[in-house]
């Protein structure tokens, strides 16, 4: 196996060490309600800071893996770009903390969000559009199968955590005055999230690697 590949397996396997720890650290926040980003705000808040950056370099040692070693016939040039920006967009994502549940909105925390919704959007459609073209060759043709699946289940769970995560909102709108929500996938945004995450870092270790 070559540089790229390795560097990107071993990327996706401190991330999820970094996140771990991160999470162990600060047991107050909830993995099942609360959003990963928050972690920055607790103890060794510079754990999760690394773990964006580290997420953002295993996207980009991936896009430059696939770039190099799939054939011609079998790379989505489209969706490596919007790789590519996942991996930047994630990386950036350290230097702007997110806004916690009840505080005041800070123009970090709402870059914050513009930052995390244009990745997660971009990964999102770049996984799908990268697993369909490896079918197009022999050689990544077995891979191709189950990386789209591991894409589209991606895609669901992205879907979901934001509809998790507009429901906290709601409820919080709720607490003073407003209409109340409708669902319960507030309680449960912060899960809808890891999952989301867990299946993009486990379609980029597939598709390291298969290479």
């Amino acid at each position: 196996m070559s540089a790229l590949p390795l560097l990107a397996l071993a990327c996706v396997s401190a991330w999820v060490a970094l996140v771990l720890i991160a999470q162990l650290a600060n047991p107050e926040q909830s993995p099942l309600s609360m959003g990963m980003s928050g972690l920055v705000h607790g103890r060794y808040g510079w754990i999760m800071r690394l773990a964006f950056v580290v997420r953002g370099v295993a996207a980009l040692a991936l896009v430059g893996a696939v770039s190099s070693l799939v054939p011609e016939a079998a790379r989505s040039d489209l969706g490596l770009v919007l790789i590519a920006v996942w991996g930047g967009a994630s990386a950036l994502l350290a230097a702007y903390d997110t806004d916690m549940p009840g505080d005041e909105p800070t123009a970090h925390g709402r870059g914050h969000a513009v930052i995390a919704f244009v990745a997660y959007v971009a990964v999102a459609v770049g996984m799908v559009l990268v697993s369909l073209k490896l079918d197009d060759a022999d050689a990544t043709a077995g891979l191709a199968r189950w990386a789209l699946s591991i894409a589209l289940l991606a895609a669901v769970a992205m879907v979901s955590q934001f509809a998790g995560f507009a429901a906290a909102a709601r409820d919080a709108a709720a607490a003073s005055g407003s209409p109340p929500s409708l669902g319960g996938l507030g309680l449960i945004a912060g899960l809808l999230q890891r999952v989301f995450l867990g299946t993009v870092m486990l379609w980029t270790a597939l598709i390291a690697a298969g290479l």
